[in-house]
């Protein structure tokens, strides 16, 4: 009888031991866009990446569609680490890292060549230095593109075309000082947007080509499209710091490699399928202007640039010469 007791234990203690042993670390990815957009399909490539490599070892859950709250929400449970990670827009980032709303200046950056120039180079390296003060770890840079306005009200080829019109931006102090100087009523709100558009909640919002394709938000009656291309935006996939410096060496290469490989990924992903998102929004109803009176928005949002101080104003005269 005690031998069999004595059986019993030690296979149990055994199954025990053998279960934390092969438990896999779980990473979770909190994104606000659904699977369609390039910041779920970057995490998605990075999953299975990293799962590949060190099979058994990690689950990486990417959560979609705003299932973890909004992106500040996000990047306040990255920091904290409740999450471990984010593929995120930098406009929210403002609030954690002032600097970064250098990145969102209108009118800076004038070609996909020059933000990667810029993104990968020293001044990339000096944001990611700026939120690892901040308890983020920026494992790469990626593109979301560059913004331009829908509506549902009218045509746009100048500002004076928006003045008063309810435009949804991101929660950011910068996105909102730019309508504001455009003449719109600017409107943060969190991603989803569709059924504030649907409902008139909102006459319009402004995103990358990409982004208004995969919402398809022809269906919630944006019918005009300005491509003023006014601000570049960048997404970054993000870590909580404590999290990738305390990860064996090899598996924190196999993270960053994975990262950089999605981004790129991403990268292409934005800018090789611009031109037949278009043709399909044109195609769906949606009107098009394609030359709006880009100098009056520039001069219309000017001040937002000249409003600036201290390391902020110093990057985009860095990011100016860089992209000279």
């Amino acid at each position: 009888m005690l031998l069999r007791h004595t059986v019993y234990a030690l296979t149990a203690y055994l199954a025990l031991s053998f279960g934390v042993a092969s438990a896999k670390t779980v990473v979770n990815i909190g994104i606000v866009t659904n699977p369609t957009f390039v910041h779920v399909q970057a995490a998605t490539s990075f999953k299975e990446d990293v799962e590949k490599a060190l099979p058994g070892k990690y689950e990486i859950v990417v959560h979609h569609s705003g299932a973890l709250g909004s992106e500040t929400q996000v990047l306040q449970q990255v920091q904290l680490g409740t999450t471990q990670m984010s593929v995120c827009t930098t406009g929210p980032i403002e609030a954690f890292v002032p600097e970064i709303k250098a990145l969102e200046m209108p009118f800076l950056f004038p070609s996909y060549a020059a933000a990667d120039k810029v993104l990968d180079g020293p001044i990339g390296q000096d944001l990611a230095a700026r939120l690892a003060k901040q308890g983020f770890f920026a494992l790469h840079f990626l593109d979301n593109g560059f913004r331009n306005v829908t509506n549902s009200k009218r045509p746009v080829r100048s500002p004076a075309d928006l003045a008063g019109m309810k435009i949804r931006t991101m929660e950011a102090p910068t996105h909102l000082a730019i309508w504001r100087a455009i003449g719109a009523n600017p409107t943060p709100m969190a991603w989803p947007i569709f059924t504030a558009l649907q409902q008139g909640v909102i006459d319009g919002q402004e995103n990358p080509v990409a982004i208004i394709h995969a919402a398809k938000l022809i269906e919630a009656g944006q019918k005009y499209l300005t491509l003023s291309r006014h601000v570049y935006s960048a997404l970054v996939f993000l870590a909580n710091k404590t999290f990738i410096d305390t990860l064996p060496e090899t598996d924190r290469k196999v993270f960053i490699d994975a990262a950089r490989a999605a981004s790129l990924k991403g990268r292409a992903f934005i800018r090789d399928n611009e031109d037949k998102q278009l043709a399909e929004l044109r195609v769906a109803g949606m009107q098009v202007e394609d030359a709006p009176d880009t100098l009056a928005f520039r001069k219309a949002t000017a001040p937002v640039v000249d409003s600036l101080s201290g390391d902020a104003k110093k990057i985009v005269e860095q990011i100016r010469q860089a992209v000279q």
